[in-house]
This record gives C-alpha cells, sequence and structure tokens, in this order.
C-alpha cells in the first residue's frame, strides 16, 4: 500500500499498512461518539481518511537520513511534530471547511502522527517521542518494523474496525454471513 508515493525518492522502503491500520483502530470509537452526537458523519469520515493518509508522514524521515542532520526516528517522531502538523493541515483545512475545518485538520494532523508514534512503540528500535523535552526512549520491542504479518493484520483489523465504526450494521451482516457460512 502506498499512500505516500512522491518524495526525494519516493517512499519504497516504508511500512504504511501497520499505520494506517493503526490510525483506522484509533479514530473508530470518535466515529461511534459523533454519529451518538448526530455530527455531520462527511466532516468525521474525512478527518478519519486524513488521518489514515497521513500515518506515514513520520516515516519522511527515512528519505531524509543524512540530510539536514535528520536520523530515522528524531524529529518527525516526536508529539511535537505532531503539533505541527496539526497545525499545519488544521490551517489548511480551515479554508475547506470553515466551520470545522481547523479542528478537522488539527485531529487528523496530530492524530496520525500519535498514532504513528504509538505504532513504533511496539517495535524493537527505541526512540524519544517527548524530545525536546525528554530524552526518555521507548520501545516494548515485540516486533520488527517490517513484519509483514502484524502490518497487514494491523490494516485488515483497522479496516474492519472503521467499517463497524462507520456502519454498526455491518457488524451483524458479517456476523451472519460467518454463521451461515459455517453452518452454526
Amino acid at each position: 500500500m502506498h499512500l505516500w508515493c512522491i518524495g526525494i525518492r519516493g517512499f519504497r522502503r516504508l511500512h504504511k499498512e501497520g499505520h494506517v491500520g493503526l490510525s483506522l483502530i484509533l479514530f473508530s470509537p470518535f466515529m461511534l461518539l459523533f454519529r451518538s452526537l448526530n455530527a455531520d458523519m462527511t466532516y468525521v469520515l474525512i478527518t478519519c481518511v486524513l488521518m489514515a493518509a497521513f500515518s506515514s508522514l513520520p516515516d519522511i524521515d527515512i528519505e531524509l537520513q543524512g540530510e539536514y542532520g535528520i536520523k530515522h526516528r528524531g524529529i518527525t517522531h516526536t508529539f511535537l511534530f505532531g503539533i505541527g502538523v496539526g497545525i499545519l493541515l488544521g490551517i489548511l483545512m480551515s479554508y475547506a471547511y470553515a466551520s470545522l475545518g481547523w479542528l478537522m485538520g488539527f485531529i487528523a494532523g496530530f492524530g496520525s502522527t500519535a498514532s504513528h508514534i504509538l505504532g513504533d512503540t511496539f517495535t524493537f528500535e527505541q526512540f524519544s517521542p517527548f524530545s525536546p523535552f525528554s530524552s526518555m526512549e521507548v520501545s516494548f520491542g515485540l516486533f520488527g518494523s517490517s513484519n509483514k504479518i502484524v502490518n497487514n493484520f494491523m490494516l485488515g483489523l483497522g479496516v474492519i474496525v472503521f467499517l463497524i465504526s462507520y456502519e454498526p450494521s455491518i457488524f451483524w451482516q458479517i456476523f451472519r454471513t460467518i454463521k451461515e457460512i459455517s453452518g452454526i
């Protein structure tokens, strides 16, 4: 899955599937909340899609390694970077959607970076997401970032959770189909 195909040399080496899936999983409860508040689901859906689309943006540092003193899992893997992305995307979105654009953009920009950081904490490589305020490094060391099984599982789970939270009746349709196929 190549959501970020453009760049200095392209993003051929990135593993986006897991980050897209995790961002869908993390945003899905908000879809249920906004649905219960009778919010315009168009805004909610756009925010979720933007969050998923930008979920691999922190890995732009892979392409910029060695240039400008940037290292992988450095400044682009911090909550401060996420705030910056959120503000920038919020400003851009406020032009398209005057009433909720700023909030949509900020949630999508910050949320995409925060979900990326969360996903990377499960991998082996330590990094400092609270830099420059803290040099504490984090890593649960559960799997490698290039683990295709984990990345594809996260993407699949994210799509399922997203579909169920976007249209809860899908869950019952899937359940009935599985029940019919299995003969239970």
